[in-house]
């Protein structure tokens, strides 16, 4: 600080003790030779750049993406014939619809019985003969023994039973003709009922055979569909894993590039310690100076002398400087 004018005029200032002052000199004076020097530039290589393994990584990947892939046209084609519900391949066919079984046919049910007259020729032969012996023999004698034989009681007499054999002969054929009969027409009874069983049979078969095929596409169609879907639904796993070597390999290329880097980041901390060390060893110094003054108040002496001096402030601003490169490059 200066006061008054000309050359009697007083100037107060503020100095170093003396002790501080060869050290603010050597501050002053590194802080001047760092300044004439050019600013340290790193010249090496301060990123990794990608490795082998991760460009052939990126570029298979690049080559697999922009390529047709079979597995996920298949899935779109599975997707696509499931949407349109085409079921013609999977119907099947049932050999035993319309295959009818025929019902056994009865050869009495029509055949007239061969033996029929010839049972009712024995048939009267025998009663003939029976009323011959029998009934015929004993009326002659009835008639005989009584002495009326050959008169009008006997002719009638034996009028009736010639009458009675007459009817137990037909009634003999009519027995066993109508027996012939019944049984002709019992057994086409059971022909005409079998005939409606097997009928009613085939058309149960047939139904049940139907409905049978029907439940069999069904099942099929939607065995089909499902197996479609779900081919679909596994497509993009498969579609992954087509990536998944590629995705290997560029995980170990970023490790070696992880390392890649940290080696280069050392390599320049290096550097920057060597190349920063004058400005550290600077700072070192001044904040020494500031410390053994207490920030610069502390250990300063004031006179006042005529004329000018800046010896003081200069001291002062070299100390400023020499914290300024200190926090310009530490």
């Amino acid at each position: 600080m200066s006061g008054g004018g000309g050359s009697g005029s007083t100037t107060q200032t503020q100095a170093l003790p003396g002790y501080a002052q060869p050290y603010a000199q050597q501050i002053l004076q590194r802080g001047s030779d760092l300044s004439q020097q050019q600013m340290p530039q790193y010249g090496g290589q301060l990123v990794a750049g990608l490795t082998d393994g991760q460009q052939s990584a990126i570029s298979g990947i690049n080559n697999q993406a922009g390529q047709q892939n079979p597995t996920l046209n298949a899935a779109n084609s599975a997707v696509q014939g499931a949407v349109s519900n085409a079921s013609t391949p999977y119907q099947t066919s049932n050999q035993y619809i319309g295959q009818n079984v025929q019902a056994s046919q009865n050869p009495y049910a029509t055949m007239q019985n061969p033996y029929l007259d010839a049972q009712v020729s024995k048939a009267q032969t025998d009663l003939t003969n029976q009323y011959k012996n029998g009934t015929a023999a004993q009326t002659m004698a009835q008639f005989r023994n009584a002495g009326a034989f050959g008169g009008s009681a006997m002719q009638q007499y034996q009028d009736q039973q010639n009458t009675n054999l007459g009817n137990d002969l037909t009634n003999v054929e009519s027995q066993l003709r109508g027996n012939a009969y019944a049984n002709t027409q019992q057994a086409a009874g059971q022909q005409a009922a079998l005939n409606t069983q097997t009928n009613l049979a085939n058309q149960s078969n047939n139904l049940n055979a139907t409905q049978a095929q029907n439940a069999l596409n069904s099942q099929n169609y939607q065995n089909a569909q499902g197996n479609a879907l779900a081919a679909a639904g596994l497509a993009p796993s498969l579609n992954a894993a087509n990536y998944y070597g590629y995705q290997q390999q560029l995980g170990a290329g970023q490790t070696q590039q992880q390392t890649d880097q940290n080696q280069l980041s050392g390599q320049y901390q290096q550097w920057y310690n060597q190349a920063y060390s004058p400005y550290q060893q600077l700072g070192v110094l001044q904040s020494a100076l500031q410390g053994a003054l207490g920030n610069g108040s502390q250990g300063v002496t004031t006179s006042t002398q005529s004329g000018g001096s800046g010896w003081g402030n200069l001291l002062g601003g070299g100390l400023a400087l020499g914290g300024g490169l200190l926090k310009a490059f530490g």
